[in-house]
C-alpha cells in the first residue's frame, strides 16, 4: 500500500515550508508584487504550539509571522476547513499580530503596516475570485478609507476569476496537488514537500499529528453526540419528534465545530450518526454556517 502523502495544506508541512525565509520572500512577492519586497526575516511568537488553532487561554500560534525590509509585518496562515466565523478569526489574528509586534514602550502611533493573509482551500466569499482584499471603508462613501495601515487578504485556491501573478498561480497549483507547473517556485515547493514526506523524522511527526487529530475527532464526535441528543430531547418534548431530531443534528454540528473539527469530517460524522446521506448532512451543515456567519464576508 502506498504511503499517505501530506501536501502543502497540511499544518506541519505548511509551517516547515514557511520556516525558510527564501520561501516566505518568494510567496509574499507572489501575492504583493507592488510592494517590491527585497528581504524578509521570520519572527517567532512566544505562544506554545497548538495544532487546533487556539489554546485554552485563547493564545494563538501563528503559522508564520514575517517582517520585511520596510518593517511591514505579515501573518500568513493556511485554512483548510470552511468553518463559521472566518471574519472574527481574521480580526483576532490582526489584534494578536499588533500585540506581538509592538515594541515595549511604544503606543498605537508606532503600529507598523500589517497584512493578515489566509490561504484558503475553499472559496471564503463565494464569488469564485482567486484573491479578496479587505480594508476599512466608510459605508456611504466607498472613496473614503480609514487609514489603519492594516490589510486582510484571503486567497482562494479554488478560484478562477481575477488577475494574480504567475508565481501565486503556481502556489495555488501546489495547494491543489498539481505537479506539472514549471514555475520555479512551484518546482521548489513540490520538491521540499516531497522531501518532508520522505524524511523519517518529519514523517513520524506528521503521523503523530494525524493520530492526535483523529483522537480529537473521536472525542468531539462522542461529546457532540451526547450534546446533540440532550438538546434534541429537550426540543423534542417541547416541539415534537421531527423538530427534536433537527435540533439534535444542529447541536451535534455546533459541538463538533467547537472541537475544531474540519467541515468534511463533521459532514461524515453527521451522516454516520443520523444515518443520512452525505448530501443531506451537507445541507444541515450549510444551514448552520448560514445561521452563524451570515453577512460576515
Amino acid at each position: 500500500m502506498a504511503q499517505e502523502y501530506f501536501d502543502f495544506t497540511n499544518d506541519l508541512i505548511f509551517r516547515w515550508v514557511m520556516e525558510r525565509e527564501e520561501n516566505c520572500l518568494a510567496i509574499l512577492r507572489a501575492i504583493l508584487p507592488e510592494l517590491k519586497i527585497t528581504a524578509v526575516k521570520r519572527r517567532e511568537n512566544e505562544h506554545p504550539v497548538n495544532y487546533l488553532a487556539f489554546d485554552d487561554e485563547r493564545g494563538v500560534r501563528f503559522d508564520a509571522i514575517i517582517e520585511d525590509d520596510q518593517e511591514r509585518f505579515y501573518d500568513v496562515e493556511m485554512q483548510v476547513a470552511n468553518q463559521p466565523g472566518l471574519g472574527k478569526r481574521v480580526r483576532y489574528y490582526q489584534a494578536q499580530i499588533d500585540q506581538e509586534t509592538l515594541k515595549k514602550g511604544e503606543d498605537y502611533d508606532d503600529l507598523r503596516e500589517s497584512y493578515v493573509i489566509f490561504f484558503c482551500a475553499f472559496d471564503p466569499c463565494g464569488q469564485d475570485r482567486r484573491l479578496y482584499q479587505f480594508h476599512y471603508y466608510e459605508d456611504d462613501d466607498r472613496q473614503l478609507r480609514l487609514p489603519t495601515n492594516s490589510h486582510v487578504i484571503l486567497i482562494n485556491a479554488l478560484g478562477t476569476k481575477g488577475q494574480i501573478t504567475p508565481a501565486l498561480a503556481a502556489v495555488l497549483d501546489v495547494m491543489n496537488r498539481r505537479r506539472d507547473n514549471a514555475n520555479p517556485l512551484a518546482v521548489r515547493l513540490v520538491k521540499e514537500i516531497d522531501d518532508y514526506n520522505r524524511d523519517k523524522k518529519r514523517r513520524r511527526a506528521l503521523m503523530n499529528l494525524k493520530m492526535r487529530l483523529k483522537d480529537e475527532w473521536r472525542l468531539g464526535l462522542s461529546e457532540g453526540l451526547d450534546q446533540g441528543r440532550a438538546e434534541g430531547k429537550v426540543e423534542g418534548r417541547a416541539e415534537g419528534k421531527a423538530e427534536g431530531r433537527d435540533e439534535m443534528t444542529l447541536g451535534l454540528i455546533h459541538a463538533l465545530q467547537a472541537q475544531g473539527m474540519p467541515q468534511k469530517q463533521i459532514v461524515e460524522a453527521l451522516a454516520l450518526a443520523r444515518k443520512i446521506s452525505l448530501a443531506e448532512a451537507q445541507h444541515y451543515y450549510d444551514q448552520v454556517v448560514q445561521a452563524t456567519s451570515g453577512g460576515e464576508h
